[in-house]
């Protein structure tokens, strides 16, 4: 039948032809039109992580990063549960002491380095009988010299860029230079907070989807008490009643990349909202949902306002947006945690085969054991140290304490980050921000990394992840990056 022969209620304009993007898992890479009209005219939303970072970043990303929020003002929307969780976190040594705390822990890992070198040029001294001749003495002197005075230098470096960058006046809000600029940038763009009845009806929901691995916020219940757990969802929630109430499309800031918000890159193709989240926005808000990082909202911003943003703080912010695949540990490391899996594989296996049992074998038990051991004797070798815990070593290497932890297969192994052993590291940690008792540096200032990984005796070492984090003031771990380590 064509447009002729239809009813007289019906016209060629009342029939919608399907196109190939009329579907709700199809999508549209957006434009640099698409994001001008966002800029123009959209809600723009702030993650809690963006207002955060600001005390992380150094001062030229700061700069810049005010540039483009003053540029975007009149279009800004802040959640409430963002404000919420921005005070909850601003007081933590990670994040106000940032700058400080880090060339602290590379100050002392270069003592250590230094201390290691002067260590090993005696051994061999000694080793090849030159430690009473004269003149090996004092070549050997002349490079140490020289060493310790590049070191030095190196170190008065990192310590005066770490004074340029880190944040004075925080320890009052009257001035606080990051409060103060905040404070008439968002006046008047922050939400209401849920009243009681409805915030306890939204956790109850946000646990609700995450039984069912509905994003957002979903992977945060492997490392967060419930109520914490449900801030993404509740931030979510805010995000739709708004966007519903003004009917613009939404452009959400975050440099939250785990896998509850964006579909994993695959290749080259860019990064995206969650099919799922862009279908609930239409439904509930009737507008379309669009995403960016940090870093990505500086450089499409600079470019659309003429702004002078230096690409370094562009660079700057994407490094912190790495998730997946972004390998931030040394190889000499990597290569001490995959090598103590995989030897402590081979014993636990001959434990295994000894025993003659099957269902009750001791393989599991003996493989977190000997993984343990593995690994502080490895990390032991290359400079490494190890912290007491409870009866148990963990192993500490350039800043980064690593927390070995065996899942079975087929298991959810982010469910892992909720146990009671990752708990006890937490607590002791946070009860020692205060003490300079390893190493003369604070245990706050050590970055936990945990490595899970799982194997059996007939399948191997099947996977070996790892997630880099910290600790919150309540002692559970928050998550910031994974990497595959396998």
């Amino acid at each position: 039948m064509d447009a002729s022969q239809l009813p007289d209620t019906e016209t060629q304009e009342s029939v919608k032809q399907l196109g190939i993007f009329d579907c709700e898992e199809a999508y549209k890479t957006p434009t640099s039109v698409d994001y001008e009209n966002l800029f123009n005219s959209g809600m723009i939303v702030l993650d809690t992580n963006v207002l955060i970072n600001l005390y992380r970043s150094n001062e030229r990303t700061r700069r810049d990063t005010f540039a483009v929020l003053y540029r975007l003002q009149e279009r800004l929307w802040i959640p409430h549960q963002v404000l919420s969780e921005f005070w909850r976190n601003r007081d933590l040594p990670s994040v106000k002491g940032h700058h400080r705390a880090k060339a602290r822990t590379a100050c002392t890992a270069l003592d250590k380095a230094l201390r290691s070198l002067s260590d090993a040029a005696d051994r061999w001294l000694k080793d090849v009988h030159l430690d009473t001749d004269d003149a090996a003495n004092q070549r050997i002197k002349g490079y140490r010299d020289r060493i310790e005075g590049s070191v030095e230098e190196m170190k008065r470096y990192i310590e005066r860029q770490a004074e340029s960058d880190a944040l004075e006046g925080t320890d009052s809000t009257h001035t606080d230079p990051i409060l103060v600029q905040l404070d008439p940038l968002l006046l008047g763009r922050i939400g209401s907070p849920l009243p009681p009845e409805e915030y306890a009806e939204a956790v109850a929901e946000a646990k609700r989807r995450a039984d069912k691995e509905i994003p957002p916020g979903y992977a945060d219940y492997a490392s967060k008490s419930d109520d914490q757990a449900a801030g993404d969802y509740i931030i979510w929630k805010q995000v739709i009643d708004e966007a519903a109430k003004i009917r613009n499309d939404v452009l959400l800031i975050t440099g939250d990349v785990k896998e509850d918000w964006w579909t994993p890159r695959a290749g080259q193709n860019l990064a995206r909202p969650r099919m799922e989240l862009r279908s609930e926005m239409r439904k509930e808000a009737g507008v379309e949902l669009f995403m960016m990082t940090p870093s990505q909202l500086l450089a499409e911003a600079s470019s659309t306002f003429k702004l002078k943003v230096d690409e370094r703080s562009v660079s700057d912010l994407a490094s912190r947006e790495r998730g997946v695949d972004f390998d931030t540990l040394p190889a000499i490391l990597r290569n001490a945690i995959l090598g103590a899996i995989e030897a402590a594989h081979a014993r636990a296996t001959t434990v295994h085969q000894v025993s003659g049992l099957k269902a009750r074998s001791p393989y599991g038990l003996t493989m977190s054991e000997l993984v343990m051991e593995e690994l502080t004797q490895r990390v032991a070798t290359i400079g490494g140290d190890a912290l007491n815990v409870h009866g148990m070593r963990y192993p500490i290497f350039d800043g980064l304490l690593l927390i070995p932890m065996r899942t079975s297969p087929g298991h959810e192994s982010t469910r892992m980050l909720s146990s009671q052993r990752l708990k006890r590291v937490g607590s002791v940690i946070n009860a020692s921000r205060d003490m300079l008792n390893f190493n003369d540096v604070p245990l706050a200032n050590l970055t936990p990394i945990v490595v899970y990984y799982s194997s059996s005796p007939d399948s191997g070492v099947e996977f070996a992840y790892a997630v880099m984090g910290n600790f919150d003031a309540r002692g559970n771990f928050d998550i910031e990056l994974r990497f595959s380590l396998l």
